[in-house]
């Protein structure tokens, strides 16, 4: 059985008679990374923010590991699908420092664990050092990597990006 699943997943928005995301049927294996490409308008980030919680489908069904998410009748909420989701305009708060910022989603946890699990990523990610600054003190490629920092700090099952290397800043040689 696949990891994530999705059956016949439609998605209307505003009673249209065309939808955004029509009958999408998708099997990912657990482990598999795999690319949702397509023009401007096709339904990549819906797709995307159903798997997560954050748009309730209009039809289908979707499952993650072995638990349905959301099918008639279910919808889980995004806090209890294991899914880190790293947004395309990033989504942090301009009055926390970095740190806070990573340790947002991780309000159940032990304020210790928080801190060092927040200094553990901001490490992975390369920006340890900024943990006390705010986001508009960092370039618009480090704003993504805290995003991506803070979508991994809880140990999701699952880290969907939205438009994940728009960006990015340039690498130096």
């Amino acid at each position: 059985m696949s990891f994530i699943h999705l059956e016949q997943v439609s998605k209307f928005f505003n009673k249209s008679l065309k939808p955004a995301v029509d009958s999408v049927d998708l099997a990912i294996e657990q482990g598999e990374i795999i690319t949702l490409l397509g023009p401007s308008g096709c339904g990549k980030t819906t797709t995307l923010r159903m798997i997560a919680g954050f748009v309730q489908p209009s039809t289908g069904k979707i499952s993650i590991g072995d638990r349905v998410v959301f099918d008639d009748g279910l919808s889980l909420p995004p806090e209890k699908r294991g899914i880190g989701m790293v947004f395309q305009d990033y989504a942090l708060f301009p009055h926390l420092t970095i740190e806070k910022n990573v340790m947002f989603g991780l309000d159940k946890w032990k304020r210790k664990e928080r801190k060092e699990r927040a200094k553990e990523v901001l490490e992975l990610v390369g920006l340890a050092e900024y943990a006390s600054r705010y986001p508009n003190e960092l370039s618009g490629g480090q704003q993504q990597r805290v995003a991506l920092a803070r979508a991994l700090a809880p140990r999701p099952l699952v880290v969907l990006m939205d438009e994940p290397f728009s960006n990015l800043d340039s690498g130096t040689s």
